[in-house]
């Protein structure tokens, strides 16, 4: 609106400006007197148009600059509308959780056993190499070793179940478990007889046990690591309702995963099972 008033006052002025540019032309080109009183005459009632408008003008302005301000006034004293806070829109808990890092954890005392079993292979090599033992020697001690290799796996997938089956955190898998543990229990009778073979330096017997042996046990790896898996990740998930957390990732498969931003939920399931990593 200000500048609208802005705008008439300039009209005005322009206005007036060319009213005065023609009399100034009537009085120089020498018209009659008569025209001449009757053009001051009407250009003495438009200066006092002009000055009426102009006194209205003044006011206008006034009013609007005394509006302007009560109106700043007003606004000054209405509360300001609120952003939103961390109360109307709650931030999501996001949380992460290692679980290739615990099966690692996990695995690492089997991984210790075999480890020391073929560094043990490899003293016995070695020690053949360099004419210390003999043929039929390094032969039946090296069969047995790879006897003890193969069925230390399967002596620790049956302990880890029964502790599993014992562990009030997974009673309701405890039947699964215990059925699963039965199932591979009479494997170890087919070891008996791999360690007997190794004994009695039967390589023919020992290949054929082995060979069936060594796949079953690839196979009980994947069914064992499996259930694991899905049994940290269900107590992931019960640490993360009862803590109300929107979202949590796997560690591993994350693109992206910056810790200092989001809790990490690993201690608490480590605590939440010490069956698995005493």
């Amino acid at each position: 609106m200000t500048g609208k008033v802005l705008l008439l006052s300039v009209l005005l002025g322009l206005g007036a400006g060319l009213v005065g540019g023609l009399i100034g032309v009537a009085v120089l080109s020498g018209g009659e007197s008569r025209e001449t009183q009757a053009l001051t005459q009407r250009m003495e009632g438009l200066e006092r148009s002009l000055a009426e408008a102009s006194t209205l003008l003044q006011r206008t302005q006034d009013r609007l600059s005394r509006l302007e301000a009560e109106t700043e006034a007003l606004r000054a004293e209405l509360p300001s509308e609120a952003a939103p806070t961390g109360a109307d829109h709650p931030a999501l808990k996001l949380a992460y959780v290692d679980l290739m890092g615990l099966m690692d954890e996990l695995y690492q005392p089997l991984q210790n056993t075999l480890d020391f079993k073929n560094q043990e292979l490899q003293d016995l090599r070695q020690r053949h190499e360099a004419g210390q033992i003999e043929d039929e020697t390094y032969q039946r001690e090296s069969m047995l070793v790879q006897a003890e290799l193969l069925a230390a796996p399967l002596n620790w997938y049956l302990d880890l179940l029964d502790r599993l089956a014992a562990s009030q955190e997974f009673s309701d898998l405890q039947k699964t478990l215990t059925e699963l543990t039965g199932q591979l229990r009479p494997l170890k009778g087919q070891f008996d007889e791999l360690k007997n073979a190794a004994e009695q330096g039967d390589l023919n017997t020992f290949i054929g046990l082995y060979q069936g042996l060594s796949t079953s046990l690839n196979q009980l790896d994947q069914l064992v690591s499996q259930v694991i898996q899905a049994m940290l990740a269900k107590a992931t998930q019960r640490i993360a309702q009862a803590q109300g957390y929107a979202l949590v990732l796997e560690k591993e498969d994350a693109l992206y995963l910056d810790a200092g931003q989001l809790q990490d939920l690993t201690p608490q399931l480590r605590a939440r099972v010490p069956e698995l990593l005493p």
